[in-house]
């Protein structure tokens, strides 16, 4: 605990006057303060008794501040399938869990949710938001919001804004029309900060419209500050920010991380020198950082504890039911689900690359070290444990991006004896003298981003020694590969196999895009024996780095890391094996779908289509056993044609977390009624796509040129079906949807809601005796625009509710409330949301787009115009 200066002692309390404070600085003090002091904390002034404040990566869970080998922190269900929820009040629990876990690790800010739209399913990362759709957005992380700072723990709304592709993030220009950007990639953050006021805000690296967001007055001056009033802390995304006199003047508060790259002493110095910025410009935003350590109660709780791991059974459990409430059932043809282990099923296959291994999300920063793993494969066997039936399993394809990464069961750690490496850390960039330090990791796959041992000084050179020992199971021609961040070199039994220069000019799409292309190569090596593996690995040498270090990104040099890739030798035609055990199954379990090497932050899918051989896995399988249930993992949808015409069954699990396991194989085997319902639409071809033509394309500029018609809102437009529409997901019975009270002329007329009440009755078919619950969505489609004059989408989500659990047969009411916010659009000329005099709308309410029944008209006797909130 810091020792408070007697004159200061009166303001370090809940009611402090955050002015006295800030006239206490001096000036190079609120510089510092501008910027981040390492990795994850914020600068400290000691002096004046001003705490850091220490941050965690989200949304998936606490991370803490280690990549990697971290103190395990409980692991959420990826950001789709809490969009697939449609729960509200289920994000706002997890909002409170993920503060806990935060706590833990003894962080007051968490970094997330994330907000982005589901623009195209290729985007890398749209596994970490929730929906295609605006509103679902706005209202589950305005949830999400609410949950977390109940705990007294700050929510950072990211990435603002567009940030809705990882290829070229750091410099495209997404060109976005006024009406696109108001109605759809804003709209879900001018939610939050009407209706959660998070405390923190994180810009996105891209552009919009010609301006970096970091840098983007129109963006957080003129609409997030002046419009919407919002006083919380903007922070950069790491590494995301530039001009530090354009950025402070634009409104960004914290540059991260630190130490500062562009708000150094010595340049925003010489900004107030020269009059670019003023004291006034500091002073705004330091004052904005001070009210965070205020909310966060860091002046009254200056301490940080070692991170911990929580191990709390009843977050367990409710990961769990978020989980499987995740899940959405495409396909059930002829009953084949639920595959209930009272069949007394003579055999059943499980089979597919994602069967036995841990998916449990995305990759990138939101990757966790959970306490526990589960996959399919041992949740689906334990099921079965006490039955007769036998479980017979083969992998039946690769699905590898790269050469795997080596696994710990064919390591051994050469100083502990057990599984994984030790780390040799060198105070020089060459490997010279002895080591400072040595760590041991159980990640091959290393990265070292903030968690240097404190005995190496990063700016003076450094350098590291991974020593493992591989052990194959089998005989034969291996593959092995090295990737790496810098220059490196691997050695095998004393012999240099491979070597990475390190070239910033040649980067691959490891390593969040940081990281070289792999280097593979081949090695016989013989079952049993001991192969023992060094890799080195140096930073630049920074005397003969003097024309390479200007080009490099911020954060280029603050990433170190090494990946071994191995492969055993194997020539089985895996796809013709499975078939051949399949065959005699009277049920088989394929587990296909993507992990965290092709969805992840920093690059894009490449594919739509199920990567290696999965289809061709799907497809013999199939031809040879009739009840084949395929299960999807995956952040965003994948091409399911032809194939899911020859199976019986398709499960949508998406990333689970630490729970995918027992989750997948609940709702398998009848014990959870699945319950998910799609967040996006789910198309039958990329090319029908909004989006297709103006994706990933690499001429560093972005044409939004869909406007205002994302996902369904596209197809709607030219009339034609997508494979999936949003909303769709089957239970296993079915509900039945009834208007109350049907309204005939409800008027908006400021306000005040439109109340729609409908009863949802379980009809007590399907599957005998499982309760479920069923979700109930509004959307207004236009009759008449009135004297409006702007076009529309045809119809848009505007109210959704989730039932309670219902037993069959049972009967409940749920209440829907649609407001002008959800029937206005925005005018560029009149730079105000309006509802235009005549305005009339028809209320379709459904469980998905393609289901619906009509439940009323709205009429707009007058204009309504509004810039933040309806009076």
């Amino acid at each position: 605990m810091a020792i408070v200066h007697p004159e200061l002692d009166h303001l370090c309390t809940s009611n402090m006057d955050l002015e006295v404070i800030l006239r206490s600085l001096t000036l190079p003090e609120k510089v510092t303060l501008l910027a981040g002091a390492s990795t994850w904390r914020t600068a400290s002034i000691p002096r004046v008794n001003i705490p850091h404040l220490k941050l965690s990566d989200g949304p998936s869970g606490a991370r803490g501040e280690v990549f990697g080998d971290s103190v395990p922190a409980a692991f959420f269900p990826c950001g789709t399938s809490l969009g697939a929820t449609w729960d509200e009040e289920l994000l706002g629990e997890l909002g409170q869990i993920l503060a806990e876990e935060c706590k833990s690790k003894s962080a007051s800010v968490i970094l997330g949710p994330t907000m982005c739209i589901h623009r195209h399913p290729l985007g890398g990362r749209n596994f970490e938001s929730y929906s295609e759709d605006p509103y679902l957005t706005g209202r589950l992380a305005t949830a999400m919001i609410r949950g977390i700072q109940s705990r007294g723990i700050g929510a950072t709304a990211k990435h603002y804004v567009a940030n809705d592709q990882e290829t070229d993030r750091f410099h495209y220009n997404a060109v976005i029309p006024t009406r696109a950007l108001r109605e759809v990639y804003l709209r879900p953050f001018q939610m939050v900060m009407r209706d959660a006021n998070p405390w923190c805000l994180m810009t996105a690296y891209n552009r919009v419209n010609g301006v970096h967001c970091d840098e983007n007055v129109e963006l957080l001056t003129d609409i997030l500050r002046r419009e919407w009033g919002w006083e919380g802390v903007a922070m950069s995304d790491w590494g995301g920010a530039h001009d530090a006199a354009q950025s402070l003047v634009a409104g960004l508060d914290l540059e991260m991380p630190g130490p500062p790259v562009r708000r150094t002493q010595e340049i925003v110095q010489q900004y107030l020198a020269d009059g670019t910025i003023t004291e006034a410009d500091v002073d705004r935003s330091v004052n904005r950082i001070l009210r965070l350590l205020k909310r966060t109660k860091r002046f009254e709780n200056d301490s940080e504890h070692p991170e911990t791991t929580l191990n709390n059974s009843n977050h367990t459990a409710r990961l769990l039911y978020a989980a499987q409430s995740g899940i959405v059932l495409l396909k059930n043809e002829a009953g084949c689900l639920p595959l209930r282990p009272s069949e007394r099923l003579k055999r059943v296959g499980i089979f597919g690359p994602n069967s036995a291994r841990v998916v449990a999300g995305g990759g990138g920063s939101s990757y966790i070290k959970a306490p526990y793993w589960t996959n399919v494969d041992d949740s689906l066997t334990a099921r079965f444990q006490d039955t007769d039936t036998e479980i017979v399993r083969n992998v039946g394809a690769h699905v590898n991006r790269y050469l795997p990464a080596v696994t710990l069961a064919a390591t051994r750690n050469p100083d502990t004896g057990g599984q994984g490496a030790a780390i040799d850390w060198f105070s020089s960039h060459d490997l010279s003298g002895q080591p400072t330090e040595t760590i041991h990791t159980d990640d091959l796959y290393y990265i070292n981003f903030g968690n240097t041992p404190q005995t190496i000084v990063t700016d003076t050179g450094f350098s590291f020694r991974l020593r493992t020992t591989i052990v194959p199971l089998t005989t034969g021609t291996h593959r092995l590969s090295l990737a790496s961040i810098g220059p490196s070199k691997l050695y095998i039994s004393g012999q240099l196999m491979a070597h990475q220069d390190g070239d910033f000019e040649k980067r691959g799409t490891l390593f969040f895009t940081y990281g070289s292309h792999e280097a593979i190569f081949t090695l016989d090596m013989v079952a049993g024996q001991e192969y023992p593996v060094e890799i080195e690995y140096w930073s630049h040498d920074r005397q003969l780095s003097a024309e390479l270090l200007p080009r490099m990104d911020p954060m280029e040099d603050k990433f170190q890391g090494v990946r071994l890739g191995y492969e055993e030798a194997n020539r089985t035609d895996l796809p013709r094996e499975a078939a051949k055990q399949a065959k005699d199954c009277e049920a088989a379990v394929v587990v296909v779908g993507r992990d965290r090497e092709w969805e992840t932050e920093g690059q894009d899918v490449p594919m739509f289509a199920l990567p290696g051989e999965q289809v061709r896995l799907i497809e013999e399988v199939a031809a040879v056993c009739a009840r084949t249930i395929v299960v999807i993992q995956s952040g965003t949808p994948v091409q399911l044609g032809p194939w899911i015409e020859h199976v019986k069954g398709v499960v949508c699990a998406w990333y689970q977390g630490q729970e995918l396991g027992n989750a997948t194989a609940s709702v398998v085997c009848g014990e959870f009624n699945p319950s998910g319902r799609l967040p996006m639409t789910w198309p039958r071809w990329l090319e029908e796509c909004p989006a297709f033509s103006s994706f990933r394309v690499e001429a560093h500029e972005i044409q939004y040129a869909e406007g205002i018609y994302v996902g369904g809102r596209w197809w709607d437009l030219l009339g034609t079906q997508p494979m999936y529409p949003l909303g769709y997901g089957l239970s296993y019975n079915t509900f039945a949807l009834r208007i109350v009270h049907p309204e005939q002329l409800a008027m908006v007329t400021g306000p005040q809601p439109v109340q729609v009440k409908v009863e949802v009755t379980h009809r007590g078919d399907g599957a005998a005796g499982l309760p479920g619950r069923e979700t109930v969505i509004a959307w207004c489609e236009v009759v008449h625009p009135g004297k409006g004059r702007l076009a529309r989408p045809p119809k848009q989500v505007s109210a959704f509710a989730k039932s309670p659990l219902l037993a069959p047969g049972e009967t409940c009411t749920v209440s829907l409330s649609i407001t002008a916010y959800e029937l206005g659009v925005y005018n560029p000329e009149r730079q105000t949301w309006v509802l235009d005099e005549g305005a009339q709308f028809r209320i379709l309410v459904g469980a998905d787009a393609a289901h619906t029944q009509v439940a009323g008209t709205i009429h707009v006797p007058e204009t309504i115009t509004w810039v933040h909130h309806v009076e």
